[in-house]
């Protein structure tokens, strides 16, 4: 999936992505670094061609934004988008499973996957 992102975007965005998380770094709070993840991600989607559906991660971008109650369902969203996460995290030298001090495990892609479905939602303009 990490190549096919390259390709969407292209090598130099994605050269300049990388290079920005990892001077973000492994020092960066998860609640921050998922949201310019997710930034990512929806640049990725708005690159999209309109035939560019049939690819697997243009096809859980497209589901995402168009039904962002996929997120709940966890072993599609871990298929779709968690290996991609999970692999630009390492590309950029990131922990993306992380504990908080009470020990209890979460992850920048499960943050992540919140800030891209939820990305347009604002309550206070309802």
């Amino acid at each position: 999936m990490l190549r096919e992102f390259e390709q969407i975007i292209g090598t130099e965005m994605y050269e300049a992505f990388i290079l920005m998380l990892k001077e973000i770094g492994p020092e960066a709070r998860t609640h921050r670094i998922s949201v310019v993840i997710a930034a990512m991600l929806r640049y990725a989607f708005d690159q999209l061609p309109p035939d560019y559906e049939e690819c697997t991660l243009g096809e859980a971008l497209i589901a995402f934004d168009e039904e962002p109650h996929l997120m709940y369902e966890i072993p599609r969203v871990k298929e779709a988008l968690y290996p991609l996460i999970n692999s630009l995290c390492r590309e950029a030298d990131l922990r993306n499973e992380r504990e908080n001090y009470q020990g209890v495990p979460y992850s920048i892609a499960e943050n992540t996957v919140y800030e891209y479905v939820s990305w347009y939602n604002m309550p206070w303009e309802d």
